[in-house]
């Protein structure tokens, strides 16, 4: 269960390029997971720091990017999440699955703020109302 979700940094930048036929990809990557205690929390919690990306691609030249990372704070089987990450360099899947769709979740409304700040495409699509 996530009990603590930070985002550290936010960097983002837009080059010439960033008109026309643009392709936006976004990837979560987690970098490092240790163990960390926590005043408000009795057991020791396992600290997930990640990386996020947004790049709009023309071809194959980065037109924009927006970088972030941060850390999570996931509470309940933290032995095995640090083994398995020193293990094999993953999480487990019952960890994984609602690990990512909370960062994407979140992640991507902070992106699409900032996107939005360098009129660039919001990193999702959008609704379309048809008349």
């Amino acid at each position: 269960m996530i009990v603590g979700f930070n985002i550290d940094s936010i960097d983002a930048s837009k080059g010439a390029g960033s008109q026309g036929n643009i392709q936006v990809n976004y990837a979560p990557k987690i970098k490092k997971v240790t163990e960390q205690t926590v005043n408000a929390i009795d057991e020791p919690v396992a600290k997930i720091d990640f990386e996020f990306s947004v790049n709009y691609m023309t071809g194959d030249d980065k037109a924009a990017e927006i970088q972030m990372s941060g850390h999570i704070l996931w509470k309940g089987q933290t032995d095995e999440i640090i083994e398995s990450w020193e293990e094999n360099g993953e999480l487990p899947e019952e960890v994984n699955a609602p690990l990512m769709n909370e960062m994407y979740k979140k992640l991507l409304s902070e992106a699409v703020g900032v996107a939005d700040t360098l009129n660039l495409l919001p990193p999702i699509p959008t609704p379309k109302v048809d008349q």
